[in-house]
């Protein structure tokens, strides 16, 4: 009962109670006879077989899948690293770039403090120049407003003393007489020293 268990288990055709050829048939499948070391090398030919057909089918392909994969992944790596080096080059670019605009910040910061130096000395020049022909000016207006109340000084004494003339001698001078001796003190006059 428990070999028409297992056997019904194995195979799932049915067993009749009565049937011996069944049993017998089943016997086999368990059994280590000729028919049954035939099936196992049979079928291990059979895998063999399939093994290197599949091998001789699908080896080449699959290699050559393997390899463009790694080849492809190699490529990768490499355009990576071209890459991170493109990024290190154009970094160091970069840093160079900020290094040469720094210190042409600070040349460009000093031409301007060069130039401004320049400039406050040339304003200050110029300011000088312009103080100094100020007073040339204002020196030059002080002898022409000089020599202005020197002659009117003059002619203030000249009247005083062609009245303290006409005075003394009497009220008897006509015009051409006073006009000589306005003429005579006036010259007088002029040859005098002026002080300040």
């Amino acid at each position: 009962m428990l070999l028409k268990n297992l056997l019904t288990a194995i195979n799932p055709v049915r067993l009749t109670a009565g049937s011996g050829a069944d049993l017998a048939e089943y016997d086999r499948v368990l059994g280590l006879d000729i028919n049954t070391l035939y099936d196992i090398i049979f079928i291990w030919i059979n895998v063999i077989v399939i093994i290197l057909v599949l091998s001789w089918l699908l080896y080449k392909p699959v290699r050559k899948f393997l390899n463009d994969r790694k080849d492809r992944i190699a490529g990768e790596l490499a355009k990576a690293a071209e890459d991170m080096q493109v990024a290190n080059d154009a970094r160091a670019e970069y840093e160079g770039k900020m290094l040469a605009i720094s210190g042409e910040r600070e040349d460009i910061l000093d031409a301007a403090r060069k130039l401004a130096g320049e400039k406050e000395v040339a304003i200050i020049a110029s300011a000088n120049d312009e103080a100094r022909l100020i007073m040339e000016r204002a020196k030059t207006e002080i002898e022409r407003e000089r020599e202005k109340a020197r002659d009117e000084v003059r002619t203030q004494i000249v009247q005083v003393s062609a009245m303290m003339a006409e005075k003394l001698i009497g009220g008897g001078m006509d015009e051409a007489t006073k006009s000589r001796i306005l003429d005579d003190a006036i010259a007088e006059l002029g040859d005098a020293v002026w002080t300040k």
